[in-house]
């Protein structure tokens, strides 16, 4: 192992990393290193005596604990990392171990199951009991607490559990008994303000008789909606008495100018602790483009684009972006109704693009050809992988992805790494469907976007009513919303380019449009504005017949 990685830590990284503190809390602002933080924590607590398998890294997605894991396999820790995962996978492990023979139901088994029971709707019934079991209602109408009771037998009857068991089932695992998970001298966890209530209480009873690391930013808190709180980040100290708390402060993604901007906006939150994140690189740059309309927009992304890679169509040399590659930009919007204008500009183009979404329905039938196959002694599931995903038909994006994942365990016996592997590929949510070594423009939506970084980032329907999204109906959480814009905002390195409409169809509608509140909440001196005018059409000239 090397202690080179330890060289270059700021003095709040160093602070953190080297804290003896039994229970810390890490503030960490966009681009500050929180998983280099994370990371060296780890390795130091290995060089002090403390095994692998004994440091228990919890994060939200399956994607960074991927990342966790390459990183430290590149500074020789290859091997006892078997408990670094997301907070679903570590539970699903642990009821596996008391429980061998338990089946883990898929979203889609989870529509097969409503299907069968006549339901209407399946998405929508879906993300019901997924709210309910998330974050326990009491206001739910006679008709929807019938449909959780005929889906929670139907899973009892098939003695399985689906995606939002697992943690509630580890917690009662662990009530019952307290060596459920034995063996952890040390918790760490990531993304720490988007706990909920029972992940708060899973940290808890893991955390009995170990250390307890926390790592996250209270400013991108953006899932209420799964039940997270804001409460378990701020009242760390009640959980843990006598805790440490330490914050980050320098920015190494972000220009100065989208730092100061982004500063500016979620400063008008009330309540905020801590320190604005300091810029280490100068300049940068914002513009604030008004189009005409969704198809103006759209038009606009796809320009610039061309632009900035050097004029892709003949009529669109511009200041060309040096060494730009299309993975170095985003398309980020509010809601998946926003995309379709977009994906048919991308189409309308030569420029390669992925859409990170839920995977397809092939996903359904790769899964069960992994479960199906003979297995070979010696055989390397990244190969099988391969093989079956393209026999599915998958995308080829979500492809590789899943081949870089089934890498990690290609060193170990085949029938426990397909197991393995068959499980996280599981519990697979549309965040971890983004392949960032492909060369292609990733479009997704904000909330996807939590974690990724890019030198160019476009943020569309930057209008009042989506940003902050206002539905008929719902009350709107604009503190929140403004998290999740910010959100937006520092996942550019270089440039941030915001798109609204003047006028926009959705949902069935087209009405006029006004400026996102967000925009006048920065500095004018930091934003470019401009406005873009629709194109008239000219009308081809016709010559007339012969008797008009």
């Amino acid at each position: 192992m090397t202690r080179q990685i330890f060289e270059g830590l700021d003095p709040e990284q160093r602070d953190a990393v080297f804290s003896g503190a039994r229970a810390l809390l890490i503030a960490a602002p966009p681009g500050s290193g929180k998983t280099r933080v994370l990371i060296c924590r780890f390795m130091r607590l290995v060089e002090e005596g403390a095994p692998p398998s004994g440091i228990l890294a919890i994060t939200f997605t399956n994607r960074a604990a991927r990342e966790i894991k390459e990183r430290l396999s590149t500074h020789g820790m290859g091997q006892g990392l078997a408990n670094i995962g997301t907070f679903h996978s570590i539970c699903l492990k642990m009821l596996k171990a008391k429980d061998p023979g338990l089946t883990l139901y898929s979203r889609e088994d989870q529509r097969r199951v409503l299907k069968g029971l006549g339901v209407k709707g399946v998405e929508a019934a879906a993300d019901l009991i997924s709210g309910i079991k998330n974050s326990p209602r009491n206001d739910l109408g006679n008709e929807e607490m019938a449909l959780y009771s005929r889906y929670t037998e139907a899973l009892k009857d098939a003695g399985a559990l689906d995606f939002d068991d697992l943690i509630p089932g580890a917690v009662k695992a662990l009530d019952a008994d307290t060596e459920a998970f034995g063996g952890i001298k040390h918790v760490m966890v990531d993304e720490y303000q988007d706990i909920n209530p029972a992940q708060r209480r899973l940290l808890k009873l893991l955390s009995r008789g170990a250390s307890i690391f926390a790592i996250g930013d209270p400013d991108q808190a953006i899932y209420s909606f799964r039940g997270a709180s804001l409460k378990g980040f701020h009242e760390f100290n009640d959980d843990y008495p006598g805790a440490g708390t330490m914050g980050l402060r320098r920015n190494y993604r972000s220009s100065s100018r989208i730092v100061e901007a982004s500063n500016a906006v979620i400063g008008n939150n009330a309540g905020r602790a801590g320190k604005e994140t300091l810029a280490l690189s100068p300049g940068g740059e914002i513009r604030a483009i008004e189009c005409a309309d969704e198809d103006a927009e759209a038009a606009i992304v796809i320009r610039e684009i061309e632009s900035m890679m050097g004029g892709l169509a003949s009529l669109t040399v511009g200041e060309q972006m040096e060494g730009a590659r299309f993975s170095d930009f985003a398309v980020l919007f509010r809601t998946n109704r926003q995309a379709a204008p977009i994906i048919e500009a991308f189409d309308r183009s030569s420029i390669p693009y992925h859409v990170v979404a839920r995977p397809g329905p092939g996903f359904a039938d790769f899964i069960h050809r992994l479960r199906a196959m003979e297995l070979t002694p010696g055989a390397e599931l990244s190969a099988l992988v391969r093989a079956e995903g393209v026999e599915a038909g998958l995308d080829e994006d979500l492809l590789n992805i899943l081949v870089d994942a089934a890498r990690l365990h290609d060193n170990r016996p085949i029938a426990e790494s397909i197991k393995d592997f068959i499980e996280e590929a599981a519990l697979t949510e549309p965040v971890d469907n983004c392949d960032i070594k492909a060369d292609k423009v990733n479009l997704m939506t904000l909330h996807m976007a939590k974690g990724l970084e890019f030198r160019v980032v476009f943020i569309a329907g930057v209008e009042d009513g989506l940003m902050p999204l206002r539905l008929k109906g719902e009350e709107c959480d604009v503190e929140e919303e403004r998290r999740l814009f910010y959100v937006g905002m520092t996942r550019a390195r270089e440039r941030l380019i915001l798109l609204g409409a003047r006028q926009r169809r959705l949902w069935g509608e087209t009405r006029d449009r006004a400026p996102s509140p967000f925009l006048a909440e920065m500095p004018e001196r930091l934003v470019k504005k401009e406005r873009v005018e629709k194109k008239k059409t000219k009308r081809r000239a016709e010559q007339k017949g012969l008797f008009e």
